[in-house]
């Protein structure tokens, strides 16, 4: 997966550790458009750069005012990446990832009373959520509407990510 990050010039400024990650990315460069310039780190291999990636969102300071794309694809919500991506990479540390995804998605349905014990989606992200999705004849599918809740969830990238079908 391809995931790249502009962050604008301006918060170099502000966080100039920011300069020097984004250097060490596979491939740097810097851009310009009509919101002015910005230094651009890609990594052709996300999520393993998942270290690289969370230390580079961190210093940047300001996750509001940086711009990321996965495979093309504009993240809306870098606040809500950067949530999902620290929980993949603290299940990286866990014996069974799955597990530990399943962990989290029953902490958030029993704090929200889920309502759904058979949930599909087992992802923290996702469980709280999944209360709307419409059961009625006609509509499209339970996985189907969890791939595009996983999307609007900022989630839709991590391995970890099963939906049953």
């Amino acid at each position: 997966m391809r995931l790249t990050i502009a962050i604008p010039e301006s918060h170099i400024v502000a966080a100039p550790a920011v300069l020097r990650l984004i250097r060490m990315a596979q491939a740097s460069d810097m851009e310009a458009d009509d919101q002015g310039p910005a230094y651009v780190a890609c990594f052709e291999d996300f999520p393993q750069s998942v270290d690289a990636v969370t230390q580079l969102i961190w210093e940047s300071a300001d996750p509001n005012g940086i711009h990321i794309t996965i495979d093309g694809r504009p993240v809306v919500s870098p606040v809500k990446f950067y949530n999902t991506l620290l929980c993949y990479r603290e299940s990286l540390g866990a014996p069974d990832p799955a597990a530990y995804c399943a962990q989290q998605a029953a902490r958030v349905g029993d704090a929200g009373e889920c309502p759904d014990r058979a949930c599909l989606s087992h992802c923290q992200f996702i469980c709280s959520r999944c209360v709307g999705l419409s059961r009625d004849r006609g509509a499209q599918s339970i996985a189907k509407q969890l791939v595009e809740l996983a999307r609007q969830a900022e989630v839709d990238w991590c391995p970890n990510l099963r939906i049953a079908k």
